[in-house]
């Protein structure tokens, strides 16, 4: 089965230490963006045919300007024209290696609010954090593009966090190799699921 190294190049990381921002952008879009857009559509692909609505994106950092991207991704979420206002997963590289992850952004107002009362009140979000132990905590790190600290933030804090705070967001996943195949990123996605489900409604 294919791994991420048919679509990232591991040298990529090294992308992330070019410090102009237009020669930094320039080498994300010739040797990083196709390489994601492929993943992300074989991605999609897979969840299609688990029988769920799931569309494929790439990043495109156009709201910047000045600071390049330490990091980089393809985000896989339930609308076709954007991803930002939802619950979504996503497969990011940056200067720590790539990783798998669930994010909720502070401008998904509707989904971190879904995502927050799920949090608090539902036992089975409980239960999938007392599971899920080797969880990391990517907003600690929050565009840096290194591998956060190990996810020790208490549930229910997390969801009124969500609920309360207009500037809560929630990046949580796990790194992975370059060796990483589809299945064993699929099998991470599943288990993200749970939150991305609850963010969503469905």
């Amino acid at each position: 089965m294919d791994k991420i190294l048919d679509y990232l190049e591991p040298a990529a990381q090294e992308i992330f230490e070019i410090p102009g921002f237009a020669e930094r952008m320039a080498a994300i879009r010739e040797r990083v963006r196709p390489g994601l857009g492929a993943l992300a559509r074989r991605l999609a692909e897979e969840r299609t045919q688990r029988g769920e609505r799931i569309f494929p994106h790439v990043a495109s950092h156009m709201r910047r300007r000045v600071n390049p991207p330490n990091e980089t991704w393809l985000a896989l979420g339930p609308e076709k024209r954007g991803y930002k206002a939802y619950g979504h997963m996503g497969v990011f590289i940056g200067r720590g290696g790539c990783s798998v992850r669930f994010v909720v952004k502070d401008e998904a107002v509707a989904a971190r609010e879904r995502l927050g009362r799920f949090l608090q009140e539902d036992a089975g979000a409980r239960k999938w954090f007392s599971r899920e132990k080797d969880l990391r905590d990517f907003g600690a790190v929050h565009g840096s593009g290194e591998i956060g600290p190990v996810f020790s933030r208490e549930i229910r804090e997390t969801g009124e966090r969500l609920v309360r705070l207009k500037s809560a967001s929630l990046d949580i996943g796990w790194p992975v190799a370059f060796e990483t195949t589809v299945g064993e990123i699929e099998d991470r996605i599943d288990r993200l699921m749970p939150l991305y489900r609850a963010a969503n409604g469905s």
